[in-house]
């Protein structure tokens, strides 16, 4: 893993408001910063580069909780009623089907 991700994280967050709230956007921003690629870049070529940096998206988003777990004033609570209601949701729909062993 990559040593600068939470540094990276830190600063889109604290920088960007609408990184708090969007975990593709927030990817989006700390891989054009982290990452010399442009516009044109192929999105294997990205990946390719992921890896050999040490970056993934789960560091990132794993920086993200880390980071508003240190900092409880960067979140955004209509964000997090949100996700919590998604959570749920998922957990109620899924708890519900059993898996077929043959």
């Amino acid at each position: 893993m990559n040593k600068n991700i939470k540094r990276v994280v830190k600063q889109m967050l604290q920088e960007d408001t609408y990184a708090r709230e969007d975990d593709c956007y927030l990817i989006l921003q700390v891989l054009q910063q982290m990452l010399p690629c442009n516009s044109g870049t192929a999105f294997g070529q990205v990946l390719q580069g992921m890896k050999y940096k040490g970056i993934s998206f789960e560091a990132i988003t794993r920086a993200r909780r880390k980071v508003m777990e240190e900092n409880p004033q960067l979140k955004v609570q209509n964000v997090e009623n949100i996700r919590r209601k998604e959570e749920e949701n998922y957990f109620m729909e899924y708890s519900k089907h059993f898996p077929v062993i043959d």
